[in-house]
């Protein structure tokens, strides 16, 4: 509820309370000496000048309106109105009690000001007591009536710009939920089409098959880390977030993988404590398809290992790779980290901040708790 309404909203809201409690102002304070076709005719433009004096003053009124009510929340947190507790029901009353003052002491001077106007060019006469369509005492009951009036009209827009609010919240959560379905959607196809591809089962398999015959002990390991990372795609791509922890687990079998493949020529560092990776999540698969990208954009050898450093500072997660780009490398498309980032702006309002840094490329990962 933080947001505020737009103008569109706000003229919007206008025109209800105008449409609404203009024809029973407009039954109250008409005498029956105008109450007929002709005389009606005659005072029109009057009554025009009156409802569109009328639907400004709503407009603004609406506007402090919402700013209070942003104040109100931003104090006592997005539900205080809501809630109907006594605090929030008396500071209600008071508010639009006061709004209601306000609004009615301008609007008369308005009204006043305008009629002045009129007198002077002509287009009105000053009333003579006689001619006066009420009684004193009748004129004090329909002044008490509209006062009344006022704040319930006050009260209305108060209670009309909180429902908007909510309806605005509630239309925000489900675009949302929209987005995050299709994130989600995106992000599998992703993680098979990109992250844990055909093509990497293919290498891994022909791994396999030449070591089979040469280490037995060694090829008995690489299935089992094999099947860990499979078992992990399956059971955690469809959901939101996953302990650091058991990412970790997973990284670290991924990692062997890739370990077998280069040999001496790539590593994966993780300075990690056991109470942090405990306390944090993450979105599953992120940590894969960043050791991924560095592999795929880096070139590696026995003398120049690319070694991938997985850190925390305070409540981010780091990923730090050298910066050694391959002579020919792949055209980068971009997709795989701005499907992190898709994701991760769904999950919080805390953003990925990512570029080369110095001699290293560096991925900063807000983490979860």
């Amino acid at each position: 509820m933080a947001e505020k309404l737009t103008s569109r909203q706000k003229w919007q809201l206008a025109i209800r309370l105008l449409l609404l409690y203009s024809p029973l102002l407009l039954y109250v304070n008409l005498p029956d000496s105008v109450r007929n076709p002709a005389r009606l005719l005659e005072v029109s433009p009057f009554i025009v000048v009156f409802i569109l004096i009328a639907l400004g003053l709503y407009f603004i009124w609406i506007t402090a309106t919402d700013w209070i009510q942003n104040q109100l929340f931003n104090w006592f947190g997005d539900d205080f109105l809501l809630d109907f507790s006594w605090l929030s029901l008396v500071l209600t009353m008071l508010i639009s009690l006061v709004l209601a003052v306000l609004y009615t002491k301008v609007f008369q001077l308005i009204l006043m000001a305008l009629f002045t106007l009129f007198i002077h060019s002509g287009f009105a006469q000053v009333p003579k007591p006689h001619t006066l369509p009420f009684t004193p005492d009748v004129f004090s009951y329909l002044q008490r009536v509209n006062n009344v009036f006022n704040l319930v009209i006050i009260l209305s827009a108060f209670y009309l710009t909180i429902i908007s609010r909510s309806y605005q919240q509630l239309k925000n959560v489900q675009i949302r939920a929209e987005r995050s379905e299709k994130e989600a959607a995106l992000s599998q196809v992703e993680a098979l089409k990109h992250q844990l591809s055909p093509h990497f089962l293919f290498n891994s398999l022909s791994i396999l098959t030449s070591m089979v015959h040469e280490d037995a002990d060694l090829s008995e390991q690489y299935i089992k880390q094999l099947s860990k990372v499979y078992r992990y795609i399956l059971e955690q791509r469809d959901q939101e977030l996953v302990s650091l922890k058991t990412e970790l687990e997973f990284i670290h079998s991924y990692t062997f993988l890739l370990q077998i493949r280069f040999e001496n020529k790539f590593d994966v560092v993780i300075e990690i404590t056991p109470s942090q990776q405990s306390q944090y999540r993450i979105a599953p698969l992120t940590l894969q398809l960043l050791v991924e990208n560095a592999v795929k954009h880096n070139r590696m050898s026995v003398q120049e290992v690319l070694r991938v450093h997985i850190y925390c500072q305070n409540d981010v997660l780091i990923i730090e790779n050298p910066w050694q780009p391959r002579d020919q490398t792949e055209l980068s498309t971009g997709v795989g980290l701005r499907n992190i980032i898709n994701r991760y702006a769904l999950l919080t309002k805390r953003t990925i901040s990512y570029g080369k840094q110095g001699e290293s490329f560096i991925v900063k990962i807000p983490l979860l708790s």
